[in-house]
């Protein structure tokens, strides 16, 4: 299994240790490395309660409680599996997993690292696993409220900087141009960027770019946003953002974004891929809801509470950016209106909305099996575009369609296997009886 590049250029970047930035620097706009303290080693950094399904392939950790997959739903929830051992070896406690609270679990799988949470339930009463791999109950390495209150602190600050890119508009489509080889920096009011249905980055590579999003709510499916682009460096087409961008370049610039949303209580992600960083700490995020498709994210999520649909995953792209090392908050700036520009918008995929949401049919599973509507792993080899994920209520994995052929999403395949030695045992028992089974894998993206 490789790591993906965006993770090599996170070890590249954060060095053996991340620690709390320096105290304010003389020069605010001066660029301060690993700016996100401890949450910058997680894919999903929550300060209250969680409730996640399929996948995440970082390291997880819930101040509060978390509910990880659903044996209603027939979901579990699988974690770490693009960590590496230098990646693990970071972690507060060696943990891939943290949950302050209690974690309801229904086929939980640990495939990198270990875990620890206050309490540990199974959420399916005995019919199926809660927690596959190394798990203890106990407290948790992490101190959320100091965390919390430092990232809240940052985040403020860094709403205060003054831009130096700018922010156009041309029919439906959002532009953001910068030209500075270090720091790149935008501010946009909320209800413009959801006006949007296709925004378009247009950065240096190497540079990193912090997206100030002003407002107390943001709804990405306001105008059903269906893409995030990068102006295309060899002057074709934009090229929209997926798991799979053709070019390295792509990736150091996803890696290296961060959208601030210093003021939201409420962010809505729709089944869109988004890159970068979402730092939210005073928001509840949704990651796809209610007819809206799951929606990932090509990075890392931190906020005060996350709350998802099955088929949403968080992908190890960590931020490797630097930011301003000034954390004295100023006045927040106020986002000008968007410039009219004749740049043309970026075309929309071949499908522009998710299907719509169907009902998983009942299954009926031999005592201790996990549930058959939980996808099984696919035969496709590491790297290869395959398949779509069905939108929110349906685990189901689809066909073999090249990335974005069918859903703006595009590359969402199930690949690898972290099935757990108790499931290997029911699935064996369902054979004997000559039924087929579905062992429970977990879903991860491909590097």
């Amino acid at each position: 299994m490789r790591t993906s590049a965006a993770v090599a250029t996170v070890l590249a970047v954060t060095g053996a240790a991340l620690a709390w930035a320096p105290a304010a620097s003389a020069d605010p706009a001066a660029c301060a490395p690993r700016p996100l303290g401890t949450a910058g080693l997680y894919a999903e950094f929550v300060e209250g309660d969680s409730v996640r399904h399929s996948d995440s392939e970082g390291a997880v950790a819930v101040g509060g409680d978390a509910r990880f997959g659903d044996p209603a739903q027939s979901s579990g929830f699988s974690v770490g599996h693009q960590l590496t051992s230098a990646d693990l070896g970071r972690l507060p406690g060696g943990h891939s997993l943290v949950v302050g609270g209690t974690l309801t679990a229904n086929q939980v799988v640990i495939t990198r690292g270990t875990g620890v949470a206050g309490k540990v339930v199974n959420a399916s009463g005995g019919k199926n696993f809660g927690v596959d791999g190394p798990i203890a109950e106990g407290a948790s390495p992490v101190d959320f409220g100091k965390e919390f209150a430092e990232l809240r602190t940052r985040s403020t600050a860094w709403a205060g900087e003054k831009p130096n890119g700018t922010v156009s508009a041309a029919g439906d489509g959002l532009f953001l141009t910068g030209t500075d080889a270090r720091l790149n920096v935008f501010a946009v009011d909320a209800a413009d960027l959801q006006k949007a249905r296709a925004i378009t980055f247009d950065v240096p590579v190497g540079a990193s770019t912090l997206v100030n999003v002003l407002g107390t709510a943001y709804d990405m499916n306001t105008n059903a946003t269906y893409g995030v682009y990068y102006k295309n460096l060899a002057g074709g087409l934009p090229v929209v953002d997926d798991y799979d961008v053709p070019d390295q370049a792509y990736r150091t610039i996803r890696s290296q974004l961060l959208w601030n949303f210093p003021q939201a209580t409420t962010v809505k992600k729709n089944y869109t891929s988004w890159p970068g960083t979402i730092l939210a700490p005073r928001a509840t995020v949704h990651m796809g809801g209610p007819g809206v498709g799951p929606g990932h994210v090509n990075g890392a999520v931190i906020a005060k509470n996350l709350v998802t649909v099955p088929g949403a995953e968080t992908h190890q792209m960590t931020f490797a950016g630097c930011l301003p090392g000034e954390t004295v908050p100023g006045p927040v700036v106020t986002p000008e209106t968007p410039k009219p520009t004749d740049t043309p918008v970026p075309t929309p995929p071949a499908t522009t909305e998710p299907p719509a949401p169907t009902t998983p049919a009942p299954t009926t599973s031999a005592p201790g099996t996990p549930e058959t509507g939980v996808p099984a792993p696919s035969e496709t080899p590491s790297g290869t575009p395959a398949g779509t994920t069905a939108p929110a209520g349906t685990p189901e994995e689809t066909g073999a369609p090249a990335p974005s052929a069918t859903t703006p999403e595009g590359d969402l395949a199930t690949t690898g296997s972290a099935i757990g030695p108790g499931v290997i045992g029911a699935a064996v028992g369902a054979l004997v009886l000559g039924g087929g089974f579905l062992a429970f894998a977990k879903r991860r993206r491909r590097a």
